[in-house]
């Protein structure tokens, strides 16, 4: 109990949307109802993405993903549609983070570990 079970994500255009996170992250996602899709890993379930006529960024809880490969991304990010909103900065104690917008400006950020 008192976890995180859901993170829902708003966008104005399911598939555009759901390209950029299955082409930026490999998440699998399946059918959930006329306006929204979820997506996982495997068959761990993360969220959704949820068909709004407006997004609103800056509106939402922060979503923070931890990656392998920061700058590789933040390429990844821009080649789907998405921008680079900070590039790579120093996280002390923990290793890089950057903050990525997805094409409906939904801010994401990313974690790269120290090894």
């Amino acid at each position: 109990m008192n976890t995180v079970c859901h993170i829902e994500i708003e966008v104005t255009n399911v598939p555009r949307s759901q390209a950029f996170y299955e082409g930026l992250f490999a998440w699998t996602f399946r059918s959930f109802t006329d306006s929204m899709v979820v997506f996982g890993v495997g068959e761990n379930h993360i969220g959704g993405l949820q068909r709004v006529d407006q997004v609103m960024p800056g509106e939402t809880p922060s979503v923070w993903i931890k990656v392998a490969d920061l700058e590789t991304l933040m390429e990844n990010a821009v080649a789907l549609g998405g921008s680079v909103v900070r590039g790579r900065e120093p996280v002390p104690h923990v290793g890089w983070s950057a903050q990525l917008a997805d094409p409906d400006g939904n801010r994401i950020g990313i974690v790269q570990y120290a090894e």
